[in-house]
């Protein structure tokens, strides 16, 4: 017996419509890459279809939904590699981001047959992809000249963070870029889109919406969003036994049982993507109550103590989703949902309801 993930179809099309609440002139790109965070690229695809583009972060990715009939627009985040891969994106309405002077120097050195759409990534201080702002002008220059389709747009490295002191120097940095140019421009991941997306109303403008598509706010408490969680993890009970005081479960005897009670093995563990930080920390849900994880999670086992509650073999316990948050499991191992989301394993079944 294998865990199971459920995706929530009505849950996932309405956050989107949520999302567009906070910034209604602006255009959407869906993110969709990891297997849109392990909910299952091509079933999200189609259910995500009121979406302007969807975002992937590489070729490969581009390339399975183009191979599986999804026509929409699609931006690939780390762009192309080499010659093939360009001509790749040209042929097929992928739109590259450029962010490195390698990917300049394809562009010069490549004939196009068709015209292609690009974003150009401008580093505005996360220091991780994308030219320097003082550059802008000379890498804009050279696109323009193989493209009539060229936008900017930057990452934000702290729009999450409870004191973010940061965004706003980098969305400045920015509008000077767009005021000069009066240029398409994208900014705003999930966070920034709740937190600043309605100060700042501008035109032109496309939000890049992840987690909280997913039905995870990646802000604190005071920043509100509608959203509901679209994936729900449950696997089953595989087996139960009865243990006495001051006995010891699992690998290494981390846990004492405190009282005679019963002990269901359930059938999902580290193999599955379960981390094995929620060793003793853990919880899961069952018919409204909550069972402790005890001992250490294994590669295919986890256990919990069910007490004398009504839990049989072949019983189904949620992991998290609409009973768990996993935003506090996550928080629990110093971890965060996206995390959690992208290490489910293969073994796992999805279906979608």
């Amino acid at each position: 017996m294998n865990g199971s993930i459920l995706i929530n179809k009505n849950n996932l099309i309405s956050n989107l419509s949520e999302i567009k609440k906070f910034s209604p002139e602006s255009k959407v790109m869906s993110m969709i890459k990891s297997d849109a965070y392990g909910h299952g690229i091509l079933e999200v695809a189609h259910l995500l279809k009121e979406s302007d583009a969807f975002a992937v972060a590489t070729i490969e990715e581009a390339t399975y939904l183009r191979n599986n009939n999804i026509d929409k627009e699609i931006v690939c985040l780390q762009g192309f590699s080499h010659s093939n891969e360009y001509k790749y994106c040209s042929e097929n309405n992928i739109r590259p981001v450029i962010h490195d002077l390698s990917q300049l120097k394809i562009i010069e050195n490549t004939t196009l047959d068709k015209n292609i759409k690009l974003w150009i990534k401008i580093d505005t201080g996360m220091n991780r992809l994308g030219f320097h702002s003082s550059d802008f002008q000379t890498v804009f220059q050279k696109c323009k000249i193989i493209s009539n389709h060229v936008g900017i747009m930057t990452h934000l490295a702290c729009a999450d963070e409870d004191k973010d002191d940061f965004s706003n120097k980098q969305i400045n940095v920015l509008q000077d870029i767009i005021n000069e140019e009066n240029i398409e421009h994208s900014i705003f991941n999930s966070a920034g889109t709740i937190r600043y997306s309605k100060k700042y109303n501008y035109s032109r403008h496309w939000i890049r919406p992840g987690l909280v598509l997913y039905g995870v706010n990646p802000c604190n408490s005071s920043n509100k969003i509608n959203v509901k969680p679209v994936m729900t993890l449950t696997a089953p009970v595989v087996s139960i036994k009865t243990c006495k005081k001051d006995e010891s479960i699992g690998y290494g005897h981390t846990y004492k049982v405190k009282n005679d009670t019963r002990i269901a093995a359930v059938g999902i563990g580290y193999g599955d993507g379960i981390p094995r930080r929620l060793s003793n920390i853990g919880k899961v849900f069952f018919e409204g109550s909550f069972f402790n994880i005890v001992g250490r999670v294994s590669m295919d086992i986890i256990m919990i103590d069910i007490q004398d509650k009504n839990i049989q073999v072949g019983s189904n316990v949620e992991l998290w989703g609409e009973n768990i948050n996993i935003k506090e499991v996550s928080s629990s191992i110093d971890a965060i949902p996206y995390e959690l989301m992208c290490a489910l394993g293969n073994r796992l079944s999805k279906k979608f309801f």
